[in-house]
């Protein structure tokens, strides 16, 4: 057949009824079924279900759209912290900006319905990327999702709407490529560079990505068997062609608008802010959670009960990535999701023995559409509205003390709750900027994060604090230490108070006594 006769044969085929009929039969397929079904479960994983408690927190989430709307709106990248007037003019960068641009643009066509849209749009496709790649590394795609359906539980709790959801994405991405690479797609290696770029812009947990290709090279230098475990080794040009992509990799996260210096952000974190890493929760050890700690200790004695009884083999990057990511998850609670990422598909690998493989030819298409589409349906039918989320809002924020605090004038200096102070910057409230919020390297930094502490944990030196800053006015949780003690210190008055916050004012700058406490509206 000439070179003509078959590309008109090609033709024939792509335009042949039948190829229609293919895709619609591989959209409808037994395979992407589950796949929507993993994002079923990340909609409804939330306490809340509807609302989705996680959206609101966090209070970081509020200071990233705040960022990216300014950044979107005047095209200039930050330089200069300017959301809060106790560390202004300090030296301050977008780190997350690709992020921050992406949540502003989803609030700004959508609202809080947009940001909620934009949670669950994460959350979907972190599961389903996680699910193919459990599905390439078993050969089982129904062991696959039962493995990532086990997890969902773990995991929804750090679906709250911040830039490293996207960090999670690129982690399952780049394990991704690696494995096409192992099975000999050379064009898969290429893109990791184009990944990177991306990943440096938008969240610090590139290092991870940077860490996982230096552990698959150094793995396949050396043949290894020992027991269970094995190495892949690479020959000659997958190792020259694996080294340049990584070097390629690495150049790209200084493809920035400030250069090398959000390559550089994580080892800031690690070695500049001791403060930070000490005193917020998500930095703690993984002990400090007890659901966490036993779901992942159980998950790695599934992983160790695999290999001792049933003595399926593991591959020696395997291995030592996974010791990796369980070592930093016991440190830090934060690093759950991506030490789920390493396990899931290696505890899919046992579980093929009690899975069949799926059969297309047993597909039924028909039910699948129907399955498919009911569940598509139930998820616009319970996505909350504008107002519902709304509601939910002020119950995690102080939205009502705001307000009374916008008609009184004589707010002066005010300390706010380290956790509303992203949600502060962003209603631009006060107009002078936040005592602090979540953007702990600015604060620490300049001393306002040590003083923050001294006034959170009623140490000895927490009213000189206040006197040191010239506070007039608290703005904290009416549940707090600090609320409790301000109600009976003779130099403040409680002026408002709800369930979420309350606001003490100095007596001198206090409204009279049968004024002073403001009812929350039902």
């Amino acid at each position: 057949m000439s070179a003509m006769q078959q590309s008109a044969a090609s033709a024939r085929s792509v335009t042949s009824p039948g190829t229609p009929l293919r895709l619609l039969r591989s959209i409808l397929s037994f395979p992407v079924l589950l796949g929507v079904l993993l994002a079923t479960g990340a909609f409804f994983a939330n306490p809340l279900q509807k609302t989705g408690d996680t959206l609101f927190s966090e209070g970081d989430t509020w200071w990233h759209i705040r960022a990216g709307d300014e950044i979107v709106r005047t095209h200039k990248f930050p330089h200069t912290e300017t959301y809060s007037w106790t560390a202004a003019g300090t030296h301050w960068i977008a780190y997350e900006w690709l992020g921050d641009v992406v949540m502003a643009e989803a609030y700004r066509v959508g609202h809080l319905r947009g940001l909620r849209l934009l949670q669950w749009a994460l959350a979907a496709t972190m599961l389903a990327l996680l699910y193919t790649y459990a599905t390439m590394r078993c050969q089982n795609l129904k062991a696959a999702f039962a493995t990532c359906a086990a997890v969902v539980p773990v995991v929804a709790g750090f679906w709250s709407l911040r830039p490293q959801l996207f960090g999670y994405i690129f982690f399952v991405i780049v394990l991704i490529l690696l494995e096409w690479f192992r099975r000999g797609r050379t064009c898969a290696l290429w893109l990791l560079p184009l990944v990177f770029v991306v990943w440096a812009n938008t969240h610090g947990t590139f290092v991870f990505g940077v860490l996982a290709i230096g552990i698959v090279w150094i793995c396949g230098i050396p043949r290894y068997r020992f027991s269970v475990i094995e190495s892949f080794e690479w020959n000659q040009s997958q190792r020259v062609q694996l080294a340049v992509a990584a070097l390629a990799s690495v150049l790209g996260l200084l493809v920035t608008p400030y250069g090398s210096q959000l390559a550089a952000y994580p080892f800031d974190i690690g070695l500049l802010q001791p403060a930070n890493v000490a005193n917020i929760q998500e930095w703690m050890p993984i002990t400090s959670e007890r659901f966490l700690t036993l779901a992942v200790l159980i998950l790695l004695l599934s992983f160790m009960m695999s290999k001792v009884l049933l003595r399926f083999p593991c591959r020696l990057d395997d291995l030592a990535l996974l010791s990796f990511a369980a070592l930093t998850t016991f440190l830090h609670l934060r690093f759950v999701p991506l030490f789920l990422i390493v396990t899931v598909p290696l505890l899919a690998l046992p579980l093929t023995r009690w899975f069949s493989p799926y059969d297309r030819a047993r597909d039924r298409v028909t039910l699948n559409a129907v399955l498919i589409v009911i569940l598509g349906l139930g998820i616009v039918w319970y996505f909350p509205s504008n107002g519902e989320l709304e509601t939910a809002c002020a119950a995690h924020y102080p939205t009502a003390a705001i307000q009374h605090l916008k008609a009184d004038r004589r707010v002066g200096n005010i300390f706010n709750d380290y956790g509303w102070g992203g949600y502060l910057a962003w209603s631009h409230f006060p107009a002078r900027g936040v005592f602090i919020d979540g953007r702990a390297d600015v604060f620490e930094h300049s001393g306002v994060f040590d003083d923050y502490l001294s006034v959170a944990r009623l140490e000895p030196n927490a009213f000189k604090v206040l006197e040191k800053y010239h506070i007039e006015t608290c703005l904290v949780r009416s549940n707090s230490p600090v609320a409790t003690v301000l109600a009976e210190m003779p130099g403040w008055q409680l002026v408002y108070s709800d369930e979420v916050s309350a606001v003490f004012a100095r007596r001198d700058a206090a409204p009279p006594l049968s004024q002073a406490v403001v009812p929350a509206s039902n």
